[in-house]
């Protein structure tokens, strides 16, 4: 009670200090932000009141922790347009003044306050916030008096069918902790800011590089294999050249797609979900098949055949099949991939974008320049002949089982189940029995039998049906019903954003999901799943904006007070070891 009181003398005498309010200096001024370019009727909304104090002033934190101590308070006028929901202050600091020598929760620097609402059914065209930040302003030998001041914010309502493009995301994704170190993913303007241009595109180059480490490249490494190894050859500059053309291919198209991505707000990897795209790369991974087969000779136009010195596997088949591919590298998601998307989504340049996403897909791309050159020089091996055949024959086996791979989102899940192990049973047998290439090599032979027998297993062991448990993790439908309930009880939620082409979140399902301290600890969480694979419905649409979702899988932890930890949010594949520290660390 004495600390109480020493503290409101204090701050009456420094308040009562002549000139103290007749000459109130301006201490601080306020900017809105919004966290996309609109908003839709009846969606969700989140604005960024950010508050910017002159050296050597600070406000006092809006949980001063003393009662006698005037908080920072932001309060938005009520209308029929709106409703807010939430207002979240960030994490203040503790600091001791000369005044006294215990320390007072204070802010600083920038402020940023987050706003959150819902806008009305019937509203258009735009809607004015408007809003009001009492606060009592001080240094380190005076307070002034307590003041306030106006804001507002114009909220353009978008048509229906107009797209959302996300903005200004350094604002909001700290919205929980105060922190932007504890955010999940990579902050490229902190690092700008810290450690430079150049430093920051390294980072960007090893965190592609980083990718390789994750589940989304598992499709390229059997077609890069088989399409170097049964098609190239020549000098080995001619190979190193053949490769690069490939990775840049890849890099081409997976900067593009990640940069139109980060500017239009769309689901990277979405093209994924496209019947015809998926048609379209497994009709080229069928092609290249027969053509491995010797039903035919793949030839470029007569124009880029002479550019590609008269090959049929030249410049332009490798540099082709790299652009096929970098449709397939684009799922890939992570943090420095989501910290591209919020940075280029912020700064709405799409050359920075480009160059970005085009550094970390040569991150990306770099293992597969060696991978592709050493498959190339198989046909270099001694003694080339009709073995060679064989291998040619194995590589068009394994390119048809990735274009039945690719197609599996266009087939029912019951006939995908037993179509492919049997494709892997019937490889085998034909290999094993009616394939006779290269039996005049006795080595080869024995390699061709050692393939042919794992094939069998690996296909037999998928046709044997799953163990019933009775173990599992009770995943529902994400519902906003469930949702509310769970927040009003104070449940902790997990949720889950994954799609049927996304090769992380099966990963996901497979393993971590399926892991019994996994499944014992979900019993104190409501799970619920929302499925991206044909992200085209307005509910779909509203929970990405609402979650700020940028690929798949991401995986949300949302404590028993209805908080996102960011911190702990999940991007790409997570071992089940490292998902239980998440879940434990939500429940704490």
């Amino acid at each position: 009670m004495r600390r109480k009181i020493v503290i409101l003398l204090i701050l009456f005498w420094l308040i009562a200090v002549p000139g103290s309010v007749s000459a109130q200096p301006e201490i601080l001024n306020i900017t809105t932000y919004l966290s996309t370019n609109g908003v839709h009727a009846g969606a969700e909304f989140q604005a960024a009141v950010v508050v910017i104090l002159r050296e050597p002033w600070h406000i006092n934190s809006a949980n001063p922790g003393d009662e006698f101590v005037i908080p920072t308070v932001l309060q938005v006028s009520e209308s029929d347009d709106y409703q807010i929901t939430k207002i979240v202050y960030p994490a203040h600091e503790e600091k001791i003044f000369a005044f006294y020598d215990e320390p007072l929760a204070v802010y600083k620097g920038e402020v940023v306050i987050i706003v959150e609402g819902i806008l009305a059914e019937d509203v258009a065209g735009s809607v004015t916030l408007r809003g009001r930040l009492s606060y009592q302003g001080c240094n380190d030998q005076l307070c002034l008096a307590p003041a306030e001041m106006a804001f507002f914010m114009e909220i353009p309502v978008l048509s229906a069918d107009a797209p959302v493009i996300f903005q200004n995301e350094h604002y909001f994704r700290s919205r929980t902790t105060g922190s932007e170190e504890s955010s999940a993913f990579f902050d490229v303007n902190t690092s700008f800011a810290r450690k430079g241009m150049v430093i920051t595109f390294l980072l960007i180059f090893l965190g592609g590089l980083g990718l390789n480490l994750t589940p989304c490249v598992y499709p390229l490494i059997p077609i890069t294999v088989s399409y170097f190894g049964g098609q190239t050859a020549g000098k080995s500059g001619k190979r190193l050249l053949l490769a690069l053309l490939y990775v840049l291919g890849i890099a081409v198209v997976n900067s593009a797609l990640g940069t139109a991505a980060a500017l239009t707000g769309g689901l990277l990897g979405s093209l994924m979900t496209n019947p015809v795209v998926l048609l379209i790369i497994a009709g080229i991974l069928v092609a290249l098949a027969l053509s491995m087969f010797g039903v035919y000779e793949l030839s470029a136009p007569s124009f880029l055949m002479n550019l590609s010195g008269g090959s049929r596997t030249g410049y332009f088949g490798a540099l082709s099949m790299g652009l096929t591919m970098g449709i397939v590298a684009a799922p890939c998601i992570g943090p420095f991939v989501v910290g591209l998307l919020t940075y280029v989504a912020s700064t709405g340049n799409p050359m920075i974008g480009f160059s970005m996403f085009f550094t970390l897909s040569l991150g990306l791309g770099l293992p597969f320049i060696f991978l592709a050159f050493f498959s190339s020089k198989i046909e270099r091996l001694p003694r080339s002949g009709e073995w060679m055949v064989g291998v040619r024959t194995i590589f068009g086996l394994v390119l048809l089982g990735m274009a039945l791979y690719f197609l599996q989102p266009l087939i029912p899940d019951g006939i995908y189940g037993w179509l492919f192990p049997l494709y892997m049973i019937g490889a085998g047998v034909y290999l094993l029995i009616f394939n006779r290439t290269g039996e005049n090599t006795r080595g080869f032979v024995m390699f061709k039998r050692l393939i042919a027998v794992a094939v069998i297993i690996a296909g037999t062991w998928f046709l044997k049906p799953e163990p019933v448990s009775g173990q599992e993790m009770a995943w529902q439908p994400y519902s906003e019903n469930l949702y509310q309930a769970a927040l009003i009880a104070g449940q902790p939620i997990i949720i889950d954003f994954y799609a049927d082409w996304c090769i992380p979140c099966r990963e996901m399902d497979n393993v971590t999901f399926t892991d019994p301290a996994v499944i014992d600890l979900s019993r104190q969480f409501r799970l619920l799943k929302v499925d991206l694979t044909a992200a085209v419905s307005p509910e779909i649409r509203r929970l990405r904006e609402k979650f700020e979702i940028k690929g798949v899988p991401t995986i949300l932890f949302i404590d028993q007070k209805g908080n996102e930890r960011d911190d702990l949010r999940v991007l790409g594949f997570e071992k089940p070891e490292h998902f239980i520290v998440k879940m434990k660390n939500t429940l704490s």
